[in-house]
């Protein structure tokens, strides 16, 4: 069951709810946690303190389970956490499990639709965003390259290098899957880097992309000379079992709304630990 109210009056979420419900203040902060407790459609993070006309919805229905962490959800976006080693959709196998299928089933059981805007490689981790209509995804797709604000990512790369720079070039892929570099032929891919912190010959590096070519930032660190740590494709024999490769950043303006939107997750502790 699920009721909307309105909110009169400057008041703490939790004192808020605890004059509107009968739950406990632990299980009030779990429904929070779990997106059954929204705040003009999202989620609010305490302490929160609500304004008159706030809209407060709660939901009592059993909470779905899910084998991604949500970033983000609202009746038209859900943004969710790739791991490595997960298809963002279905490439040759068609029964190979992918991040499409998990949120389809978790959207499936709320009767509502998915359909992918973008996508991460493989073996990259991070932000994914997926629309809940198709009316959304093509508001968002059709303008990508012009709404898209900031794709950000951190890495580990082997060695060291300047502690800033860009990297500009053009990127073509060959019969393969490899894709090369080349001054004048391919797709244009711009990489801006900076490095934030180096231990052991080991970098962790803050990266912008201001084009989204296919294996782009993998390429232009084995350009530099310092590949990823795990990379298998496109790097040196290590013994990391991942690719440390992580988006944690995505913002971009919506044209129907006129309303930028930003979605930012944390570095991972693995790869903190490593340059700790």
């Amino acid at each position: 069951m699920k009721r909307t109210i309105q909110v009169q009056e400057e008041k703490d979420i939790l004192v808020f709810l605890k004059e509107n419900t009968d739950y406990s203040n632990k299980k009030l902060k779990s429904m929070i946690e779990h997106k059954q407790i929204l705040v003009n459609e999202r989620k609010p993070k305490l302490p929160y303190l609500l304004h008159p006309n706030d809209i407060v919805t709660i939901n009592t229905d059993k909470v779905i389970s899910t084998p991604f962490p949500i970033v983000y959800e609202d009746n038209k976006f859900l943004v969710v956490l790739k791991r490595s080693g997960l298809l963002t959709i279905s490439g040759t196998k068609e029964n190979e499990v992918t991040l499409y299928h998990q949120v389809f089933h978790y959207l499936h059981q709320k009767q509502e639709k998915v359909f992918v805007v973008h996508r991460l490689d493989k073996d990259t981790s991070g932000i994914v965003l997926f629309a809940k209509s198709e009316k959304v995804k093509n508001s968002l797709q059709e303008h990508w390259n012009d709404i898209v604000k900031s794709r950000k990512y951190v890495a580990l790369i082997h060695g060291s290098i300047k502690k800033s720079g860009t990297i500009r070039n053009y990127l073509k892929e060959d019969k393969n899957t490899f894709v090369h570099s080349s001054k004048k032929d391919g797709k244009l891919a711009i990489t801006h880097y900076q490095v934030l912190k180096e231990k052991d010959n080991i970098s962790l590096v803050d990266i912008t992309l201001e084009t989204g070519r296919k294996n782009q930032i993998r390429v232009h660190m084995k350009e530099l000379g310092s590949p990823l740590l795990g990379d298998k494709k496109y790097g040196i024999k290590d013994n990391i079992e991942r690719l440390m490769l992580h988006a944690y950043e995505l913002s971009f303006y919506y044209p129907p709304e006129e309303k930028n939107y930003q979605f930012r997750v944390e570095i991972p502790k693995d790869f903190l630990k490593m340059v700790s």
